[in-house]
């Protein structure tokens, strides 16, 4: 039991990175007229999710109860075919993760408990049995979707993924969900692109961070192998020890206008205010199922050049953007894979926070 559970943690945190990777139109797109699209195998998975969470709450209430659905008739109520492709992700996390706050909390004595489950063939089941098949079948559907059983396989019975490392913070205080799974990785899937649509919804978060006086500092020059040349000539601003970043299929190059435009003098919040818009470009990414990587490295002197950035405006840092690395990281270059595994570290609070004067810890 110990195994399943972590298997389906181990699954929630991996999974809607790569459902976020199919872009919507595939997603609802029908292999053939009597088969679901990805949008509606998610939505039968959604209700799995909440019709099995019914079940193993029920089973530890109740005397045998009796939980039966339809998943044809569910999906078909529910119309998936017409919903909005994130939203379904964002559900099946959320079911997923109330369905593990209860099998987390199951006392052992309780997973023999009884239930009657199934469909137009009901029979009785332990809840153990009804959770170990619960996992089992939705493994199952993600292969339909589109999952690879690779990379389904490689997220283990121990919740440590051989694949591409999904490094949630160890948090010392309760913050959200993508700040925790936010890190920076440098391998990319190279033979993936990015959906432009993708790349207009990561700049449309850009747009809505919060400036100075509204001032909107920032600027964005985009490099997403539309023009192959620009592309180049982006990767070739790329300090050496970057050159993993070249491999990336995107890259943004974040600009500071120094000055107000309504007067015309220096804004000291300019870089300030293009941090903020670009820490929304990397969790909208996040969201968007995209690895991102911010870097210094650059020559800003030949960016200068190379795309005629006005005086006034200071190129800030290169970003790289593409779909994580799939697959075992065995096939990474030695140093690569280190630094891919190697443990995210941060300064104790506080260090960082002060109560009322310098370096007194806020505690």
């Amino acid at each position: 039991m110990d195994d399943t559970r972590s298997r389906l943690h181990s699954l929630v945190s991996f999974v809607p990175a790569r459902l976020a990777a199919i872009p919507p139109e595939e997603a609802g797109r029908k292999p053939a007229s009597s088969r679901w699209s990805p949008k509606e195998e998610l939505g039968h998975l959604i209700d799995s999710a909440f019709i099995n969470h019914q079940r193993l709450v029920r089973g530890q209430l109740e005397e045998q109860p009796v939980v039966l659905y339809d998943g044809n008739e569910w999906v078909r109520v529910h119309r998936y075919q017409e919903r909005d492709w994130g939203s379904l992700i964002d559900i099946w996390r959320a079911a997923n993760l109330q369905l593990l706050a209860v099998v987390d909390a199951v006392p052992e004595g309780a997973w023999g408990r009884t239930c009657v489950a199934g469909g137009s063939k009901p029979a009785t089941v332990t809840l153990a049995s009804l959770f170990e098949d619960y996992v089992k079948h939705l493994v199952h559907h993600l292969e339909r979707i589109g999952l690879s059983a690779q990379d389904l396989a490689a997220t283990g019975v121990s919740g440590n993924s051989q694949g591409y490392p999904e490094k949630a913070a160890k948090a010392d205080f309760p913050i959200h969900e993508l700040i925790l799974r936010r890190w920076s990785p440098r391998a990319f899937d190279e033979g993936h692109p990015v959906d432009r649509k993708a790349i207009l919804s990561i700049l449309e978060a850009a747009r809505w961070a919060p400036s100075c006086f509204n001032e909107q500092p920032w600027r964005y020059l985009v490099f997403d192998g539309s023009d192959p040349k620009a592309l180049e000539q982006a990767r070739g601003c790329l300090v050496e020890g970057n050159a993993w970043a070249r491999k990336a299929p995107v890259l943004l190059l974040s600009v500071a206008h120094e000055s107000f435009s309504r007067n015309g003098k220096p804004n000291r919040h300019a870089q300030h205010d293009v941090g903020l818009a670009s820490e929304n470009v990397v969790l909208e990414a996040l969201h968007q199922g995209l690895a991102t990587h911010q870097m210094a490295g650059f020559d800003d002197g030949r960016a200068r050049r190379e795309f005629a950035i006005p005086e006034g405006f200071t190129p800030m840092a290169m970003m790289a953007i593409g779909y994580p690395h799939r697959g075992s990281l065995d096939a990474l270059p030695e140093k690569l894979r280190t630094t891919e595994l190697s443990p995210r570290v941060r300064k104790p609070l506080k260090e960082i926070a002060f109560s009322g004067k310098w370096e007194a810890p806020y505690a």
